[in-house]
């Protein structure tokens, strides 16, 4: 079986196990990926740099806990095959030593072009039968493996979940607060876990922050397939999500629509307590086949995710600090 976890295997002392800290939960997208330990590398090097920008606190307490940051690594599971780091690695310099898009950026992002390709895939969402017609390769691809995903062929995206939920109860079980953070299909990952948890498992814990980036969950196709979905009323949706926090790219031709208007429910059955969406992120990552407004470690480094991300680290981290500090004597 190649699904990995990647993340310092250590026992936690019974003492501490009361005590509440951060654990980032990382989730990649479809497409092969890098092999585990690079690819972590290069993740933290993007979410370190952006917080470093924006939550200075938040990027030292990453960088000198860095195994608080685990990465299910679950493609190679998928596909049978790891992509070549090194491609990788001439698009994340260029982020970490340009941090905000430039004008050519924002002048390729906006092209007229590219608003027609997202208009397609909008049409396409809508009316199926029209997008079949009018996708292009890329798209159907796509779309193939996504259905290959939700048929669970071969127990593959059951045997993925598993993993996952294993990481969550283990960061439960060891006093852990969770950010869980899903990029592309593994937002869909996420959520079908996390609906499992707290419906077929059983689980009463909660997530604290929820972070989807690039995310299909809001299209129809999608809706459609989750797990739950074919439930009424509050069993239809995960009740184990504190905050979810959605980011979306301008161009994004996967991340098409906002999540509130579609799981604004969860909010009003009390089931989650704010839904909040970012849809006009310029993401500039640049890689081996150019202009990438999908690409997570463009997400990551964005000063408005990684705030995010900071503002539950440092959070988190403070509220840790008093439990552990002595109770001051009474004079």
């Amino acid at each position: 079986m190649r699904l990995y976890i990647l993340q310092s295997a250590r026992l936690i002392p019974h003492e501490a196990r009361s005590l509440t800290t951060p654990r980032i939960v990382f989730v990649p997208g479809m497409k092969p990926k890098p092999p585990p330990r690079p690819h972590k590398r290069e993740l933290l090097r993007t979410l370190v740099a952006g917080l470093a920008w924006v939550r200075p606190a938040a990027a030292r307490w990453l960088r000198e806990h860095e195994d608080r940051f685990t990465l299910v690594s679950w493609t190679h599971r998928f596909y049978g095959r790891y992509r070549d780091i090194s491609l990788d690695l001439p698009g994340v310099e260029r982020l970490l030593h340009q941090p905000e898009a430039s004008d050519e950026d924002r002048a390729e992002i906006d092209a007229a072009a590219r608003g027609a390709r997202r208009l397609a895939h909008l049409v396409g969402d809508a009316l199926p039968f029209v997008g079949r017609l009018i996708a292009r390769p890329e798209l159907r691809l796509t779309m193939t493996e996504v259905h290959r995903y939700f048929s669970d062929e071969d127990g593959v995206s059951s045997e993925i979940r598993s993993l996952l939920k294993t990481v969550i109860r283990q960061a439960w079980l060891a006093g852990e607060r969770v950010c869980l953070i899903g990029h592309s299909l593994g937002s869909v990952i996420a959520y079908d876990a996390l609906w499992e948890l707290s419906r077929e498992d059983g689980d009463t814990r909660r997530i604290e922050l929820f972070v989807t980036l690039g995310s299909p969950l809001a299209t129809r196709f999608i809706r459609r397939s989750l797990r739950g979905a074919e439930r009424k009323g509050a069993e239809r949706y995960p009740s184990n999500i504190v905050r979810w926090a959605n980011f979306a790219a301008k161009g994004e031709t996967i991340a098409l629509k906002p999540m509130r208007g579609f799981f604004a429910p969860m909010q009003e059955l009390g089931l989650v307590e704010s839904i909040s969406d970012e849809t006009e992120l310029y993401n500039h990552y640049r890689g081996d086949r150019g202009l990438n407004v999908h690409e997570s470690y463009g997400y990551l480094i964005h000063p408005h995710v990684a705030g995010c991300i900071g503002d539950w680290i440092e959070a988190v981290s403070t509220e840790r600090a008093l439990d552990a500090a002595p109770a001051a004597s009474s004079s």
